[in-house]
């Protein structure tokens, strides 16, 4: 019955996303590329491929780059073979190394951070699982991350990236942190999700500043069609859009 549950939650939030998010989403970057192209995505958190659809109905040629920590996902996109899609398995943060990975029952929200056991969201989550709070988390294991400076300068040496997607529940922060180095300028859009509610220690400010000091501002704000949580789009004012 678990299962089944699982399975009909998780259509349910696809439904919703494809009825209220992604419409509006859509109606941002058709603008955006019809201004200038999207050529080349990095996709941080690529899950089951949600953000690469999307993106491959603005440009059916875009370019991918995507990370994925959850080895099951990582196979399960890797046989559809998609086109133009690079993709890795492992995480982004502000360190490269190893960090512990905590699966959850549904995969859209596993995560590096650590999750805030008094959450009235996690125990709202919970009883719509149908679960106890404790069992959410199905397996734990280390995960290869690395710096997104790092991987940019090792890989993308002078290319512009279009858009950086980063949905990592709750490790957003630590991304960002992992990012600004000199090719900053290269960068025209970062999509980043961030939550308004208590199940991870809230880093919005921290969002915020890290990307108004190195030249980004807000230019739109998606609300998902369920839970307090949004997608921000900050422009690089300093590259023509």
């Amino acid at each position: 019955m678990s299962r089944a549950r699982i399975f009909i939650i998780r259509l349910l939030i696809n439904l919703n996303e494809e009825i209220f998010f992604y419409p509006r989403l859509k109606k941002i970057y058709d603008g955006i590329n019809r201004n200038q192209k999207l050529n080349l995505l990095i996709d941080v958190g690529v899950n089951r491929g949600q953000s690469i659809r999307f993106f491959r109905k603005i440009n059916p040629d875009i370019e991918i780059f995507g990370f994925e920590p959850n080895i099951r996902l990582f196979n399960n996109l890797i046989n559809k073979k998609i086109k133009n899609l690079k993709i890795f398995n492992i995480g982004c943060s502000n360190i490269s190394g190893e960090l512990v990975f905590k699966e959850n029952v549904i995969d859209e929200s596993s995560t590096f951070e650590k999750i805030n056991k008094d959450s009235k969201w996690l125990q709202k989550k919970a009883m719509i699982i149908g679960k106890e709070k404790d069992k959410l988390i199905k397996r734990t294991y280390k995960v290869n991350v690395v710096r997104l400076n790092e991987f940019i300068i090792s890989n993308l040496t002078d290319r512009m990236i279009d858009v950086i997607k980063i949905d990592v529940e709750g490790h957003e922060h630590r991304v960002l942190d992992g990012l600004f180095g000199n090719h900053k300028s290269r960068i025209r859009f970062i999509q980043i999700e961030i939550h308004d509610d208590d199940l991870y220690e809230n880093q919005n400010e921290f969002i915020n500043n890290i990307l108004k000091k190195n030249g980004f501002i807000e230019v739109f704000r998606v609300k998902h069609g369920f839970g307090n949580f949004y997608d921000l789009i900050y422009k690089n004012k300093y590259v023509k859009n």
